[in-house]
């Protein structure tokens, strides 16, 4: 129809070339009429007509039930037709008796490229023989008329080609116009047609998101680009340009974008592009990077509550618990805490938990108290840094009021230590049950907090302690006399002697009898030979001003030799420069590790023998069941022959068959069992090589055809033609009889078992299923273990071994492929063996 449509003859006046050519062949054949005549999908169109009476005269369109033509275009070849009364496929056609259309001959017009567009023709008014020269003469005009057609044709495509060059030349300047203005643009714009495909994208939207993907809208769009919502949700239907493109105008929407560098928060206004008509031509998005706005705006708002708090404060928890409010409403997360290391340093404990709307419930508001490393504030404390967690994305066990976190509807628990130096002094701990991911300038914004926070605790901790500070000396005289530590003060001066300025009396624990109390030489100089190495880095780590610690020997005064541990921190006063210790004698404890030690090594020691009696297990049973073979061979041959013989009467031959059938039944569990002590030792050779997997697949069905018939059951073949394993062929069949007749076994009557095989890559992927009486779920992971039985099964009384899917599975881990179970899908159980298709690679 196109190509009809771009003759022009459909809609022109007459043509005169073809009115030379009809009234041409009228008067050479001497016929009633001589048409040029068009076929389309419903009418018939005469472009040129020539003739007298009631027949096709001038231009005029008809139905095709009226037309002889359509035969011509539909069997690309003339018509030739003496009598259409006579025709079968003309005789009933109302042309005979409208246009007295009797005999007939036509021609096919074709088009260049070969479409028949409908044929030149003769027509007469009665019965007509139409001779060979007649035939020739209509067939040369039907080529000359298929000629001025062609002539048409061409003219009307060489406009149609110059003026949609002139189209495309057009719009190509407009788009580049368009494209060089928007590449200007800092806001990033992309633009969509009506089926939601991108069609425009400037340069800062490449520079933001990357280049457009091909092919991808809606939600596939959404996912390619990592884009969610400001409370960290994936955006599915709400993309701007997909809202747009439904009609809406969107205005101000947040969007957050994950980019190999962080995440970006975006502002998007999009809306719909309609014509003057109401026609909807597609949609258009523009979006701005507000990030760095976004992250100041957010880090100064919580600065500030932060700084008003602490002005306000008189104390330092309650310095802390309102700056764990004030952050936490401005964040808007579910809460907030703040934890205190005990004096000791044992634990940790909240001393606060700030709610935000109806989150209470979430961790609970009752007091708690960690140890190190345990929970949130713990494992904070532990590291002495920042803890993002996610659900699913660290292996840590968090917990939140002895629940853990997933199970409390926590999403996202963020810690950050406050510390004194590098000393942890206490926790900040947010949740939320936002998913949000991780945010570098939110962690850096409660850093930043926490060291303010922790600048405060300790001015006001060092105010406290001034206070406490005469009391506390009185009290250390008295409790340090108590303990088994050596308390000790030493003074540093460069280019002398480390003078000793205090020494605890309870020296004797780690000096030995006979050491001096208050006086004589420093402990430092008693350090073992060995170790000297250590207190040269304890020295270098205090030099620092910081704090250190070693365990390292001393030889006592008394000779002997003892594991200490100390402690201790460099202060300087007047400019001299003091160093402050406690040492304890770690002996138990080190003889305590010695001794784990060697509990290990006896430990150790003692699976290595458990490991050899299993082996020697494995080869004994091994061997007894090789001994059983041969005996069990021996009854099943004189059972079959008593089963053959005719003396037997009707009692002695059941006994016979009962003997025979507990025979095979023995028989096949040995063999099984020698199966698999020969896989498990390694012994059982697996010969693999290229093996038609349809044709074994096949023979397996047809052996276990009679037993499917005798319950009833439906056997389908699913297995994919022409495919190749790389298997041993014997041991291959014997792991799909074991899953074949389980299959049967297990399925009641009247059920169907499949059997299915398809490539996968570079495998073979076996599938065997029924609809039999399935395996509990909590069942599935001992189902390929030795003398497992199916709970199920045992108590429907069905017998069995349950060594034949052991067997099955160590035949196929032996050809290096894998075996699975799990629920069918239309209940019972199907069982997947995948396979390789070829020899493994070098």
């Amino acid at each position: 129809m196109e190509i009809l449509h771009a003759t022009g003859l459909l809609d022109a006046g007459p043509v005169a070339a073809l009115d030379r050519l009809t009234r041409l062949a009228r008067r050479l054949v001497g016929a009633s009429v001589a048409a040029v005549s068009l076929v389309g999908d419903e009418w018939q169109r005469s472009v040129s007509a020539h003739g007298t009476g009631g027949a096709l005269e001038g231009e005029r369109t008809t139905p095709l039930s009226h037309s002889y033509c359509r035969y011509v275009v539909q069997d690309d070849a003339p018509l030739i037709v003496a009598d259409a009364r006579l025709d079968p496929r003309l005789r009933d056609s109302p042309a005979i008796e409208a246009h007295q259309a009797v005999a007939y001959a036509g021609f096919p017009l074709r088009s260049p490229d070969g479409a028949v567009l409908g044929a030149f023709c003769v027509v007469d008014s009665e019965r007509r023989d139409w001779t060979a020269d007649e035939l020739s003469t209509v067939s040369d005009l039907a080529g000359a008329a298929e000629s001025e057609i062609s002539l048409r044709l061409a003219y009307a495509r060489e406009l149609a080609t110059a003026e949609r060059d002139r189209q495309h030349q057009l719009v190509d300047d407009q788009n580049a116009f368009l494209q060089t203005v928007l590449d200007s643009l800092e806001a990033g714009v992309a633009a969509c047609d009506s089926a939601g495909g991108l069609t425009l994208f400037n340069r800062a939207m490449r520079e933001l998101v990357g280049d457009p993907p091909d092919g991808l809208v809606g939600r596939e769009r959404a996912r390619h680009y990592q884009i969610y919502t400001p409370d960290g949700r994936e955006l599915i239907d709400e993309l701007p340009l997909t809202r747009a493109l439904a009609g809406e105008t969107v205005r101000g929407q947040q969007l957050l974008i994950k980019q190999p560098a962080g995440w970006r928060r975006l502002v998007s206004n999009a809306r719909p592009i309609e014509t003057a008509a109401g026609h909807r031509l597609g949609a258009v998005v523009a979006v701005h990077d507000i990030t760095e706005a976004y992250r100041a705006e957010q880090l100064r708002r919580a600065r500030h509550a932060v700084a008003q708090v602490l002005s306000e404060a008189t104390n330092a928890t309650a310095a802390a618990v309102q700056a764990v409010a004030a952050i936490t409403d401005s964040l808007g997360w579910a809460h907030g805490e703040y934890w205190k290391v005990t004096p000791d340093r044992k634990h940790i404990e909240r001393h606060s938990a700030h709610f935000s709307g109806d989150h209470a419930t979430l961790t609970g508001d009752r007091p708690l108290s960690y140890v190190l490393g345990e929970g949130l504030p713990g494992l904070v404390w532990s590291r002495n840094g920042e803890v993002w967690w996610n659900t699913g994305t660290t292996p840590d066990d968090l917990v939140a009021s002895g629940r853990a976190l997933p199970e409390a509807g926590i999403r996202v628990a963020v810690g950050v230590p406050v510390r004194s130096g590098r000393r942890t002094l206490g926790v900040l701990a947010f949740y939320t049950d936002q998913d949000l991911p991780y945010d570098s300038d939110t962690v850096g914004m409660l850093d930043a907090v926490a060291a303010h926070l922790g600048r405060f605790v300790e001015r006001r901790w060092a105010e406290d302690m001034s206070l406490m500070l005469a009391e506390a000396r009185r009290s250390f005289n008295r409790v340090v006399e108590q303990v088994d530590d050596y308390v000790w003060t030493v003074e540093a001066v460069a280019g002398e002697p480390v003078r000793l300025v205090y020494g605890s009396p309870n020296v004797t624990a780690v000096l030995g009898h006979g050491a001096p109390v208050t006086s004589g030489p420093p402990m430092t100089d008693r350090i073992h030979p060995d170790d000297a190495g250590i207190l040269a880095r304890f020295r270098s780590d205090l030099a620092g001003g910081g704090q250190a610690e070693m365990e390292c020997r001393i030889i006592g005064y008394d000779g002997q030799s003892r594991w200490i541990w100390t402690r201790a921190k460099a202060r300087s006063e007047n400019d001299r420069r003091f160093v402050d210790g406690i040492s304890t004698n770690v002996d138990d404890r080190r003889e305590l590790a010695e001794q784990r030690e060697l509990l290990l090594e006896e430990e150790r020691r003692q699976v290595e023998q458990l490991r050899e009696l299993d082996r020697m297990k494995d080869e004994l049973a091994a061997l007894v069941i090789h001994e059983l073979r041969n005996p069990v061979g021996v009854i099943r041959g004189f059972s079959e022959m008593l089963v053959d013989s005719t003396s037997l009467t009707g009692a002695e031959r059941r006994h016979a068959t009962v003997i025979e059938r507990t025979t095979l039944h023995l028989q096949t569990l040995v063999d099984d069992l020698l199966d698999l002590a020969r896989l498990n030792a390694g012994h059982l050779t697996i010969d693999s090589r290229p093996i038609a997997a349809a044709r074994l697949l096949r023979e397996v069905l047809e052996t276990h055809t009679p037993s499917a018939v005798v319950k009833r059951l439906r056997l389908v073949d699913r297995v994919t033609d022409e495919l190749t394993v790389h298997a041993d062929g014997g041991r291959l069949r014997q792991a799909l009889d074991n899953l074949l007749s389980n299959a049967i076994k297990y399925t009641p009557d009247g059920g169907v078992v499949t059997v299915a095989a398809r490539q996968d890559g570079d495998r073979i992927v076996i599938e065997v299923s029924d609809t039999g009486i399935g395996i509990p779920a909590e069942q599935y992971p001992h189902l390929f273990s030795r003398f497992f039985r199916a709970s199920n099964a045992t108590e429907a009384g069905i017998k069995g071994t349950g060594l034949g899917l052991a067997v099955t599975k160590a035949i196929v881990d032996g050809h290096g492929g894998a075996i699975s179970a799990g629920p069918g899908a239309d209940g019972g159980t199907t069982f997947a063996i995948w396979l390789p298709s070829g020899p493994p690679a070098d």
